[in-house]
């Protein structure tokens, strides 16, 4: 269920998927003036009759996609990008240099020359590393999809100097992961059928480092499925940055069970199987080692975690190598959790003698988010320094986020950041002029600021200015930054800005977007805060009508996710979904609403944590009392009010439905792939917030829907929805809710979508028929003619 973005590509999001906020009242931190673009209003002039939204437009057409910035990996130094640049006419695609500041272009590469030496056509690049000297690079192309992206295809070595291209290995042999160059560049390792291989780039001779790997049983350099899921763990191997050790992690999934899926819409059923963990049962044995390329010697680590150490030390969530030690040589560094992921040991690893010692030790009080870092400058929860003597460590032990100082022996230095805000983002620390970037709450939850914070110590200082949500990308050399910004009214736009604050050119303004949308004349969606279960204001967002009359009385549909650390309601561009609840506003007089319960995130620890062991049910609680507070006001049908989300929302909708109060709050919902038993879901993400079902039954079965199924009134409308190619939230789900009802004799709806995923989106008009669905159970249930509930129960 984590959310991902790719490492490097910067993507202008229209869609943003917001989730959670709420309000931390803190002084704001000093604010140095940015040159920003001026706020854009939505509103069209007076004179201008407003345009109409429709489902065709939102989920059928490009009406409302906006443009992209191209995006790219930082060059070394300056305001220069490198990317990939394709023409559509030839197929060819070059490897670009741009220069931010004039545009000017320099072709690195250029596409019309990389003929395929071993096949035909042109190299499609779809990615691409330099070597260590810059004389090389590796060039990735005809990938395949494996979970989520496609992380195997091939590879080939483009000399610079001579302009030639050579593959990696022979094709024939199959698709590679991972490839990555030696210090020197004389040699590229790389993964194939979970095997790592290495081959000697002057003779072409390849060799297997590993020769134990198989489809349920050993993988070398690569990840299962909930370790890339939940840990957002791929790439499995790291040269020595300066020697031919190769540090791998190794998993075995033997022990762990087949889920099988089948794709109903062939004659005989497809079937598709594949290791996922579920709660409580055995996840797969993992350790780290080391590899020598030249000998093909192997060193693994006695980690506690190899079919031994129980559930005291279960997981490697990350692994790298060290700057040189007081001995002058490196280790290898490994964080390893629990199996309850509260606490956290870093390790290292001495590569020659395999002797592993423990140099610093957390524990907290509900579960630490091991952050792997998806960066140029790889910032996770452990950032070694430049001096080669520090590192920077992120921890929530003051209750908040923030970054904390340690010699590389793991003697505690002091505190970096501090204050009642959390760090969202940590950029990287400019060692030369003493500063540290990050992006934190610090303005509050609804928003996202870069900050500059001297190393030495004392005050943030803003750089960023205009309120909204700022997602920053910083230069190598912290000159300067690539800034995405939106709030709730404006679509995303891109600028360049030195690191002073000044901006230096708008890279994308999409303007031909705002100005369309301006013809909308949509009204700004209204944050406030409403109370919880138990008083705690949470924050809230409301989308009204145009023509909002306070005399009249409106549906209202609560939008939901609620999940651990997430944000629905942000002052950021929300994009379709958002655009859709103002179609629902307008068509069919129904409020649209978001709350974040207590849970969510941007308000620090205590807050997100504080449904552990109990997941769903102070979520529920509080969006059953959000409801009932909203029905209250003149201007809300209490009759006509309702919920809805997907996924964790899905979970959340149905939960509210049927628990407590819920069935006199919520005449009706929809669920979108839900969970409905956290006993249906995988280890690593649900085991985080609610134990094992062997030390929690208690938890999982009160947070679970189906324990509740026969509290649905008759006089309640569910809808529920599922992909029934989900390889996330099983479908599985969704038909154990179902058998629950029925088994209690209660009526509902129900879709399911054949060869759909997690997201419903695959194939023609999915979008459109599955909003279509939804909007019509909206009109029917909520809108200004619905029944109310007294009316509905008089008619049975």
């Amino acid at each position: 269920m984590r959310r991902l973005l790719h490492p490097y590509v910067f993507l202008l999001a229209f869609g943003l998927p917001l989730a959670g906020c709420a309000t931390a009242q803190t002084p704001a931190p000093t604010t140095e003036s940015a040159a920003m673009p001026p706020a854009i209003p939505m509103r069209a002039p007076e004179a201008a009759p407003a345009a109409e939204l429709t489902l065709q437009k939102l989920f059928n057409s490009g009406e409302f996609y906006g443009d992209g910035f191209q995006g790219g990996r930082w060059a070394a130094e300056g305001p220069e990008l490198l990317y990939v640049e394709t023409d559509r006419a030839s197929g060819a695609s070059s490897l670009v240099r741009l220069d931010l500041t004039d545009d000017g272009r320099e072709v690195l590469i250029d596409g019309a020359r990389l003929t395929k030496t071993d096949g035909e056509g042109l190299i499609a690049i779809e990615d691409y590393e330099y070597s260590a000297d810059g004389s090389k690079a590796l060039l990735y192309t005809d990938s395949e999809r494996v979970w989520r992206l496609n992380t195997k295809g091939y590879y080939y070595v483009y000399d610079f100097a001579s302009g030639e291209v050579k593959p990696v290995a022979d094709r024939a042999r199959g698709l590679q992961m991972f490839a990555k160059f030696n210090a020197d560049a004389s040699h590229v390792a790389f993964v194939r059928d979970r095997n790592l291989y290495v081959v000697d780039l002057a003779s072409g001779e390849e060799a297997a480092l590993t020769t134990n790997g198989g489809p349920g049983a050993v993988i070398n350099g690569t990840f299962d499925w909930v370790y890339e899921e939940e840990f957002g763990l791929r790439d499995g191997f790291r040269w020595h940055p300066e020697g031919d050790l190769i540090a791998f992690y190794q998993l075995d999934e033997s022990g762990t069970r087949d889920f099988t899926m089948y794709d109903s819409r062939t004659l005989y059923p497809e079937l598709t199987s594949f290791r996922y963990p579920k709660v409580g049962e055995a996840n797969s044995e993992i350790r780290v080692g080391v590899v020598d390329a030249s000998s093909g010697e192997t060193t693994l680590f006695d980690t506690d975690t190899w079919f031994e150490g129980g559930d005291e030390t279960e997981y490697i969530a990350a692994m790298g190598w060290t700057p040189p030690l007081a001995d002058g040589g490196r280790d290898v560094w490994m964080l390893r959790l629990n199996r309850d992921q509260n606490h956290v040991d870093l390790l290292y690893a001495d590569p020659a003698s395999g002797a592993v010692r423990t140099v610093l030790q957390e524990d907290v009080s509900a579960y630490v988010e091991v952050e792997n870092g998806f960066s140029d400058t790889e910032t996770g929860t452990i950032t070694f320094l430049q001096d080669g003597e520090h590192f920077a460590w992120r921890s929530p032990r003051d209750g908040y986020g923030h970054l904390y100082l340690y010699k590389n022996d793991g003697t505690f230095v002091r505190q970096l950041t501090r204050g009642e805000w959390d760090v969202t983002d940590f950029h990287g620390i400019d060692e030369a002029e003493g500063q540290i970037y990050v992006t934190t709450t610090a303005r509050g939850p609804l928003e996202r600021h870069l900050y500059r914070v001297p190393l030495a110590g004392g005050a943030p200082v803003q750089i960023t200015e205009q309120a909204g949500t700022h997602s920053v990308d910083l230069s190598r050399d912290f000159d300067y930054f690539i800034d995405t910004y939106s709030n709730a009214t404006t679509p995303a736009t891109t600028a360049l800005y030195r690191t002073s604050g000044d901006q230096v050119s708008v890279l994308v303004d999409n303007d031909a977007l705002i100005q369309r949308l301006a013809a909308y004349d949509l009204p700004a969606p209204e944050f406030m805060t409403v109370p919880g279960a138990d008083g705690t204001p949470l924050n809230a967002y409301v989308v009204k009508p145009r023509d909002f009359d306070p005399s009249k009385e409106y549906g209202l549909l609560i939008h939901t996710y609620g999940g651990p650390g997430s944000q629905e309601v942000r002052d950021a561009w929300a994009g379709n979904e958002r655009l859709w609840h103002h179609y629902l506003a307008d068509t069919y007089g129904v409020i649209v609403a978001g709350v974040d319960n207590r849970g969510t995130g941007g308000r620090g620890y205590a807050f997100k944590t504080a449904t552990q062991n109990r997941l769903g049910i102070l979520e529920a609680e509080d969006q059953i009392a959000a409801g009932q507070h909203f029905a209250a006001m003149d201007f809300v049908d209490a009759d006509r009010v309702g919920i809805w989300g997907w996924s964790y929302g899905g979970y959340l909708t149905l939960l509210a439905m049927t628990y407590g109060d819920g069935p006199e709050t919520f005449a009706a919902g929809m669920a979108v792939a839900p969970v409905t038993s956290w006993r249906q879901y995988d280890t690593i993400y649900t085991e985080r917030y609610l134990s094992t079902p062997q030390k929690n039954a208690e938890g999982y079965d009160l947070g679970s829907p189906v324990t509740y199924a026969a509290n649905l009134r008759d006089d309640q409308a569910l809808l529920m929805v599922h992909g029934d190619a989900d390889d996330n939230v099983h479908p599985q789900n969704t038909f154990a809710m179902a058998d629950a009802l029925q088994a209690e004799g209660k009526q509902f709806e129900m879709m399911i979508y054949p060869g759909r995923t997690h997201g419903i989106y695959e194939g023609r008009g999915t979008r459109l028929h599955l909003y279509t669905l939804m909007t019509n159970f909206v009109r029917d249930n909520l809108g200004e003619g619905a029944m109310s509930m007294a009316s509905a129960a008089g008619t049975q």
